[in-house]
């Protein structure tokens, strides 16, 4: 799952260190999607270049839909990357299930990370007994909605459901429809069905729906799906998300079209400058109260792949990617959140609240596709935001169910 307008054609880029007597290369791929993040990264390599003149990097750079084609073959090459950029996971897990990533355990250990980051978070890069991955990244879903406009309607953000509803209630009996979402990706829709699921079924039923040992028929499921077709029947869905792209879900808030839109805190580098301080935002509502605040929480990684041709200068690299320091820069230039506990998170909009995670000791997940298979995500997303314009309840976990028999054909479910 990605989420930026400007998508760059695959290309190489080279970083080199003036005067440097002689150079090792240091091949890394990575999956860039913006000029922003192009840039962040070109002063990541300049920073760690000042710091080894002996090494020179070599970004191979595609963007999403090409990185994620290429990235099994390149694991699976003979000479491969130093180092690969990728998302922690289940989207890690089938890496290194299948012995393509080289074990972190004694990099972990000398740079004493187990106590720089949550557990949480190292949970997501651990298999077994070995750690697979650096985590440098990460960003959070909230509900944004403009303040003035709430504040014009005597509404503050809501905590449980059913303030929720009541919002959304007024926000239409005054002619603003209250949420928007932009479907068209489909992966804005699955976000929906991941807080719903984690609100109302919680944590261990979501992780199991997402290994595919629950039949997507099962009641549970289907009572999250009505709660999206509540949304949708009352008429609390902007008409036509469908078609609308992710971007297109702030303007609509800005000109109070919309009341409110669920996205990544990724979206905050598109906002438009004359609204930014009149946007807020706050969690996902409680709806059991018997069920702890369950967060996505997608990470971004660095791996150094089995096939690796130089593992000391991918070391060092890591090394480097996770110290606190290179972390708060590179997090603020890429728009994200850094991992590591001794980072400062001043410099982003999120920074007058603690980020969810930090705040509580609730477990984490990824987001739909990073948490299922790729032949689950693909089909299960297009299908959920088929909802939208047909909220049939009985026919989408029925669908569901024959994605999940195909995407998990060992499953032991009777």
């Amino acid at each position: 799952m990605r989420f930026w307008p400007f998508m760059l054609l695959c290309c190489l880029f080279n970083i080199t260190v003036p005067n440097a007597k002689t150079s090792e290369t240091l091949n890394i791929g990575l999956l860039v999607a913006s000029k922003g993040q192009r840039a962040a990264y070109h002063q990541l390599a300049e920073a760690f270049e000042q710091q080894h003149q002996d090494l020179r990097i070599v970004f191979t750079v595609q963007n999403d839909k090409q990185y994620k084609a290429s990235i099994e073959k390149w694991l699976t090459q003979k000479n491969g990357f130093d180092v690969v950029y990728w998302q922690a996971g289940e989207r890690m897990e089938q890496f290194a299930s299948q012995g393509l990533l080289e074990p972190l355990n004694d990099l972990w250990q000398k740079n004493n990370w187990l106590t720089h980051f949550p557990q949480r978070i190292t949970r997501t890069v651990q298999q077994g007994d070995s750690l697979y991955a650096v985590p440098f990244a990460f960003y959070q879903w909230s509900i944004y909605y403009k303040k003035s406009l709430f504040s014009r309607m005597a509404l503050t953000p809501p905590k449980t459901w059913n303030e929720f509803l009541v919002v959304c209630a007024t926000l239409k009996s005054n002619g603003i429809t209250p949420i928007v979402v932009g479907g068209k990706q489909n992966w804005p829709v699955a976000a929906w069905f991941d807080y719903l699921n984690l609100r109302i079924n919680g944590l261990a039923f979501h992780q199991q729906l997402m290994a595919g040992k629950i039949n997507y028929t099962e009641p549970r499921v289907k009572s999250v799906f009505s709660a999206l077709k509540q949304l949708i029947d009352l008429g609390y869905l902007l008409s036509g998300s469908q078609a609308k792209n992710w971007q297109d879900a702030m303007p609509y808030v800005y000109r109070d079209l919309a009341g409110m839109t669920l996205l990544g805190s990724f979206v905050e580098q598109q906002f438009v400058e004359q609204f930014r301080d009149d946007i807020g935002f706050f969690r996902f509502p409680q709806i059991d109260s018997k069920i702890p605040l369950f967060e996505e929480t997608p990470i971004e990684v660095f791996m150094i792949p089995k096939n690796a041709q130089n593992k000391p200068a991918a070391q060092l690299f890591l090394s480097f990617i996770g110290r606190s320091d290179i972390q708060e820069s590179l997090s603020k230039n890429l728009g994200y959140l850094s991992p590591h506990l001794q980072a400062t998170r001043t410099n982003n909009y999120h920074s007058n609240q603690e980020p969810y995670i930090f705040a509580d000791n609730h477990e984490i997940t990824q987001f739909y596709d990073r948490d299922t298979t790729k032949s689950m995500s693909v089909d299960g997303m297009q299908l959920m935001s088929e909802f939208l314009n047909n909220p049939d309840v009985s026919l989408i976990t029925h669908k569901l169910e024959q994605v999940r028999l195909r995407a998990f054909p060992q499953s032991n479910i009777k």
